[in-house]
């Protein structure tokens, strides 16, 4: 079989790339053996226009999320199905230290956060809760049922290979490279932390963190928006089901959900809720990044054979379709990688 371009990897990255592959009507095929415990099928799925517990304008906010919203709109349009929705992050603070901070950050970002004149819940859902911001536009990804109907797609187009790959059998040729049966012109790698087995990183300062999330049953919560205080609870498209976390561990032993993680989150959600809350799922799984937590776009060569998106950390859903129709942009005119992303810095 031949193909233009070989993908390695269908999550969050590997599903844009290949969309954006398709619509310039370059043939493609992915390998992917399919994992419900990857990042990209553990991920909450939020785009948040803000980082960090002094709510700094997320890098390139003004850029992505305009452009991720129309991202999504199309892929539903090609899916004829619906995977993303608006949904306002409403913070909580259970104390004047934080509701200062965040009426700071309001005059510096006006466009993203708000203090609204009163709460459009009832608090009294909330522990010692007694004012609240918001963070607006933010989005919430059902990145489940993007991977799942993208891997469809691919199925019904036979252009998956639903298995491991293995690096040994990759051999590179004048023209491009082959694999098994497969000749390629190109290999683009999107397979998340195995990126560490690949030599095309060698010379980059790779980062992975480790990522615990919990289901939670919480029939009282109203579902309208994003809560936040130490914690995140998203909703689910499932009613009452939300998910709670994440993480961010650079140093761990295993890639295996803990009781630690568990027992303290619990703890932490027992102090905000004043609600009952079921925990009906544990989940864990490694993310990549890199020591600058910037993405890795871009060729390893000006003959663009071997190329690289990965390393999208905590905020695959937004910087995956932006990466990825920027690579493919490159890849057909010769169009520029941000400097940032483009993994070719580290050369």
């Amino acid at each position: 079989m031949k193909t233009e371009v070989l993908i390695i990897g269908q999550g969050i990255s590997g599903t844009w790339l290949s969309y954006y592959l398709e619509k310039k009507g370059i043939d493609h095929f992915v390998i992917d053996q399919e994992s419900p415990y990857t990042a990209s099928r553990q991920a909450g799925g939020l785009i948040n226009p803000v980082t960090g517990r002094n709510k700094v304008k997320t890098w390139l906010a003004d850029q992505l999320l305009p452009f991720c919203l129309t991202a999504y709109q199309q892929m539903e349009t090609c899916l004829g199905t619906s995977v993303i929705e608006s949904k306002a992050i409403m913070e909580c603070f259970t104390n004047p230290e934080a509701a200062a901070l965040f009426s700071r950050r309001v005059n510096e970002n006006p466009n993203y956060l708000e203090i609204p004149s009163r709460s459009p819940i009832q608090l009294d859902l909330f522990h010692n809760c007694h004012e609240v911001g918001l963070i607006r536009p933010a989005y919430l990804v059902n990145v489940q049922l993007l991977l799942s109907s993208w891997r469809n797609r691919l199925r019904a187009l036979q252009k998956i290979g639903e298995y491991n790959f293995d690096l040994d059998q990759l051999k590179e040729t004048t023209e491009g490279f082959t694999y098994n049966d497969i000749i390629c012109n190109r290999i683009i790698f999107c397979d998340g932390a195995r990126i560490q087995e690949r030599t095309i990183s060698s010379t980059i300062p790779l980062a992975p963190t480790k990522g615990e999330a919990l289901i939670l049953k919480i029939p009282d919560l109203p579902p309208s928006f994003v809560y936040k205080n130490k914690l995140s609870l998203l909703p689910l498209s499932e009613p009452n089901y939300w998910w709670v976390g994440s993480s961010y561990e650079w140093a761990f032993e295993h890639a295996n959900p803990t009781s630690t993680f568990k027992d303290q989150t619990v703890s932490t959600l027992e102090k905000w809720l004043a609600i009952p809350f079921e925990v009906v799922e544990q989940r864990a799984a490694i993310r990549m990044g890199t020591m600058e937590r910037r993405p890795l776009v871009g060729f390893d060569s000006p003959e663009k054979k071997r190329g690289l998106l990965n390393g999208l950390g905590t905020k695959g859903c937004s910087l995956a379709p932006y990466f990825a129709h920027q690579l493919v942009e490159n890849m057909v005119h010769g169009t520029i990688i941000d400097p940032e992303a483009n993994c070719t810095r580290f050369q």
